[in-house]
């Protein structure tokens, strides 16, 4: 099962880049909407985003083998620990029940007007339990009409799951959303690529941080180039079209190969994707 995400979610700091717990709420523009992304606890990370990212593969897997898209989508904890590719251990089963609990208690508010202390937002998870071994998620609706879209959701490679730098990990959804496979790549102005990151370093210090990527080259299937090493003042997000890259990153998520899926209200998809 091919991993894929919707392109609404990888322009933005939609999620907190760091492990720890971030308290304060990530506000920025997408286009013409004003978001806001805030929490009575902590702020989901781009780590509990993974889960995220295995429903949305699951449903678009459902979705290309013609079957019924599950209101509650059911899998066992491994499953889901494990299709980032990590090796699962105790302590990824302790920590599933926190990650699930902030991505329902995060809320997302999207306006085109500025926000109010009105405005609660919707959550990225309606309700989730675990009971037999088994976990049940039900997203929010906005965040299932964001998947079930036509073409709104692009292919990610399965490398990106390595990277352990939550700001490495944004980078490549910005360069994957926006970059895809153009030759010459996309063009940030530095500054307003430091406001989508959301972080809280400062500009200077998140140019650094540019260079040491830039440098290092950790992105899977795309390399940062700076305008100018001294202060540069535009960044280049540009695939990497000679490295070797998980192909199936290149084909379109609705071409996807249909096969057999048995499914219910809410049973566990376990539809093959063959390439």
């Amino acid at each position: 099962m091919t991993p894929c995400m919707p392109r609404l979610f990888m322009s933005n700091a939609f999620f907190a880049l760091g492990k720890g717990r971030r308290h304060a709420p990530l506000r920025f523009r997408q286009g013409s909407q004003n978001i806001l992304v805030s929490s009575p606890m902590a702020l989901a990370t781009i780590w509990d985003a993974d889960i995220l990212i295995w429903a949305t593969s699951t449903m678009i897997a459902a979705q290309r083998c013609g079957a019924p898209i599950p209101t509650v989508l059911q899998a066992t904890r491994y499953e889901i620990l494990g299709f980032p590719g990590r090796c699962v251990s105790g302590g990824y089963y302790e920590r599933l029940p926190d990650g699930l609990e902030r991505l329902s208690r995060t809320n997302v508010v999207m306006s085109a007007s500025e926000w109010t202390d009105e405005q609660t937002g919707a959550p990225w998870i309606e309700d989730w339990r675990i009971s037999a071994g088994f976990v049940q998620i039900r997203l929010a609706g906005w965040v299932r009409e964001a998947v079930l879209t036509p073409r709104a959701v692009l292919a990610l490679d399965p490398a990106y799951f390595t990277l352990t730098s939550g700001l490495e990990r944004l980078l490549y959804l910005i360069a994957r959303r926006h970059a895809g496979r153009q030759r010459d790549g996309w063009v940030f102005e530095v500054a307003h690529l430091h406001r989508k990151t959301g972080i809280t370093q400062t500009l200077t210090a998140f140019v650094a941080i540019l260079r040491r990527i830039a440098r290092s080259n950790p992105l899977p299937g795309y390399r940062i180039e700076l305008s100018d090493l001294n202060w540069p003042e535009r960044v280049r997000l540009k695939p990497a079209l000679d490295a070797s890259v998980d192909k199936s990153v290149d084909i379109p998520v609705d071409n996807f190969v249909r096969t057999r899926l048995s499914t219910s209200e809410s049973t566990p998809i376990a539809c093959e994707n063959h390439r």
